[in-house]
């Protein structure tokens, strides 16, 4: 989408300052069941966190509760109501607590949640803005999710998230990333200078990382496609069908809802090794469904980053597309992940 998002600041915790974009998630908070682990707990808490990417954050938000993770979207002020309507079609608060308050109960760990397969009963996430609830989510994370698709992190921002976090938690960060950014890819003509801000904020985060003795896993997508709709009464992996409803350009609609029925498959592979074309071939292939590894589909990317801050060693890879009518189940996902 090409949504004008205008900046405002957002004062958490003693003062500190994060900018932030309107109309779309910031960050994303949720507690999931985990079974397995090394320290024996048996539920992790992750904040995932974006200056844009809107329906990335979105997707990753509602695939994570539809895995069975408790999620918290942290989204701008007034922006709840609409962040529900884009995931699920409703913007009824009461719906969402419901269901968080339902599966709470639930502590199950052996349960079938496989992202791709149908569930009778689904964690929703849930949006919230206040400081005291950011605060609270941070505190307990074992694992941040940052989403650096088209703007950098700031080191500010960056900084802040890790410092409130705490060390005694916090074991991992998943980075969704672009495509073509560590090698220079791009032919000369992907991203230019952005590219390289992308490059100098990536470079910050594994620094930071090593410093911390923190793990790092990356996801690396191309040109983002897609994103819904998800069916409630079907595989409810993408956003709602009111997202298509957001799109006002005609063949951008068209391209995203195709990409939705015929391009759900994955093709990926280790690292950033995708070549990804110049910018003027990339306009070219804008208004085409095709699959081609330097495409990627959000609700792939989203799900791969849930699968890597699942798994139990750091990886990276890039996330292309293959022609399919049905998304990679939750197995397949881990197959892929393993072969990484």
């Amino acid at each position: 989408m090409n949504d004008k998002f205008f900046h405002y600041c957002l004062v958490i915790l003693t003062g500190i300052i994060i900018f932030n974009d309107i109309g779309g998630f910031v960050l994303f908070v949720e507690s999931f069941s985990s079974s397995g682990g090394n320290d024996g707990s048996t539920r992790k808490t992750v904040v995932t966190y974006g200056p844009n990417a809107r329906e990335l954050i979105l997707l990753t938000s509602k695939l994570a509760a539809k895995d069975g993770y408790e999620s918290f979207c942290i989204c701008a002020p007034g922006q709840e109501g609409k962040s529900r309507q884009l995931m699920y079609g409703s913007d009824d608060e009461n719906e969402n607590e419901n269901d968080s308050a339902t599966m709470d109960t639930n502590t199950n760990t052996d349960t079938d949640t496989s992202i791709g397969d149908e569930q009778p009963q689904q964690r929703r996430a849930i949006p919230v803005s206040s400081p005291e609830d950011i605060q609270n989510a941070l505190t307990k994370a074992n694992v941040l999710i940052l989403v650096s698709y088209d703007q950098p992190i700031e080191e500010k921002a960056l900084n802040t998230l890790l410092n409130t976090a705490g060390n005694d938690y916090l074991s991992k960060i998943v980075l969704i990333s672009k495509m073509g950014v560590s090698g220079g890819g791009g032919g000369g003509f992907f991203g230019g200078g952005k590219s390289s801000k992308l490059l100098d904020s990536e470079n910050k985060i594994r620094s930071i990382c090593k410093s911390k003795n923190i793990d790092i896993s990356i996801v690396r997508a191309g040109q983002l496609k897609g994103g819904g709709p998800g069916e409630p009464a079907e595989n409810d992996c993408g956003l709602n069908k009111k997202y298509y409803n957001t799109i006002l350009e005609l063949s951008e609609a068209s391209v995203t809802m195709s990409h939705d029925r015929f391009t759900l498959g994955v093709d990926c592979s280790k690292g950033d090794s995708v070549d990804v074309p110049n910018m003027f071939t990339l306009l070219g292939t804008k208004a085409s469904f095709e699959a081609a590894p330097y495409d990627t589909n959000r609700i792939n990317a989203a799900a791969a980053a849930v699968t890597a801050a699942n798994h139990n060693k750091p990886v990276e890879f890039s996330v292309g597309t293959q022609k399919s009518t049905t998304l990679p189940s939750k197995e397949e996902w881990e197959r892929i992940i393993k072969d990484m």
